[in-house]
């Protein structure tokens, strides 16, 4: 079980990281935050790499652009986004809105490991293929697994990133908010 002291630790080597040249730099607007929300949740969404200025200045991953789904999802599920917890594979903004490096993710690994042992979550929802390759980089297509970690089954949903989904049709943006609320009440019941 971790302490608060634990995970301010955790925040601030994430904040004070430096393994990836040109990533965690103001100056370059690549700037990092560490996970959001509550640490006890019973979900846990993980993200592709932090998106840009908006969750920046918020230090929260999925604020404004694509995660307004994911703030409907919340708002049909009748949660708040800080009783959910969030997260990214890479913790920083990639320059340009680039796709995450493998060096990146890699570097990244340790603390998406120690964040999901910690929460211990019933589910996993991952937004994206970089999400789904920490789990399983033969993952071509959304699909839910079971998997054992840390010495219990949790089941993990593969999606498509919110902002895939954007682009696509109101009916499929409404399909896709449904989903991700009805995965969150089965988590919480």
């Amino acid at each position: 079980m971790s302490t608060e002291n634990d995970w301010n630790q955790l925040r601030k080597n994430i904040k004070s990281c430096n393994l990836c040249v040109g990533l965690n730099s103001e100056e370059l607007g690549t700037d990092n935050a560490p996970g959001y929300g509550n640490i006890n949740s019973k979900v846990v969404f993980i993200g592709q790499s932090l998106c840009g200025k908006p969750c920046i200045e918020a230090q929260i991953p999925f604020t404004g652009g694509s995660g307004k789904l994911l703030d409907q999802a919340f708002e049909e599920a009748n949660v708040r986004k800080k009783d959910i917890y969030i997260t990214n594979v890479v913790k920083c903004h990639p320059p340009g809105n680039r796709k995450s490096e493998e060096h990146e993710i890699i570097n990244c690994t340790p603390f998406l490991k120690q964040e999901l042992d910690w929460i211990s979550p019933a589910s996993i929802i991952c937004l994206g293929k970089d999400a789904w390759g920490y789990f399983n980089k033969a993952i071509t297509s959304p699909c839910r697994k079971e998997v054992k970690m840390a010495g219990k089954i949790i089941t993990i949903h593969f999606v498509y990133h919110p902002s895939y989904i954007k682009r696509k049709p109101k009916k499929e943006q409404e399909s896709y908010i449904s989903a991700i609320a009805e995965v969150i009440r089965l988590s919480n019941d």
